[in-house]
């Protein structure tokens, strides 16, 4: 096999495809039993950010599920071509999600978050023509003829709704 420039970078970008995958599922996984029994008392050593955390994670067990359920399927969709991208929007949004907490509350494992949101930064370069495609079919302009009547109608129709929610009517 001849070492190229090119092999290379593919080399790189499985690498960190697996890396992250890999990571990110057994994260999920792990997420039910992570945050089961959290004592306080037990863990005084804690910061009281990280111990308001974890307090609030370990309430109840459909929280850290549904997180580490989509920390698995990002994982998942990472190692298909065809739903790598959603894999990253998906991490993207749950590791922007910790990140941010992690930040708040002082937790250690911030920098382990970064790292690996960095990494999803990378595998979308990687994938910059797709990327690419997907934001201009985003973002192309509607030829569609705007009825303004009938979005005014909606319009108040939507707001009649709101307030029925909201029971101000």
């Amino acid at each position: 096999m001849k070492v190229s420039k090119e092999n290379i970078s593919y080399l790189f970008y499985w690498i960190i495809i697996f890396v992250v995958a890999g990571s990110m599922i057994v994260y999920g996984l792990s997420k039910p039993i992570q945050f089961q029994g959290f004592d306080k008392s037990v863990n005084s050593n804690l910061s009281e950010g990280h111990q308001l955390m974890w307090t609030f994670y370990s309430y109840s067990l459909a929280y850290p599920i549904i997180i580490g359920f989509c920390e698995v399927l990002g994982g998942i969709c990472l190692l298909f071509n065809r739903t790598r991208i959603f894999g990253c929007i998906l991490l993207t949004i749950i590791l922007s999600n910790i990140i941010i907490q992690d930040y708040i509350y002082d937790i250690i494992a911030l920098q382990s978050a970064i790292y690996y949101q960095v990494l999803i930064f990378i595998i979308l370069i990687f994938d910059y023509d797709k990327v690419k495609r997907i934001f201009q079919e985003l973002f192309k302009t509607n030829t569609r003829k705007k009825n303004l009547l009938l979005m005014l109608i909606a319009f108040v129709i939507s707001i009649v709704l709101k307030l029925f929610e909201t029971k101000i009517i």
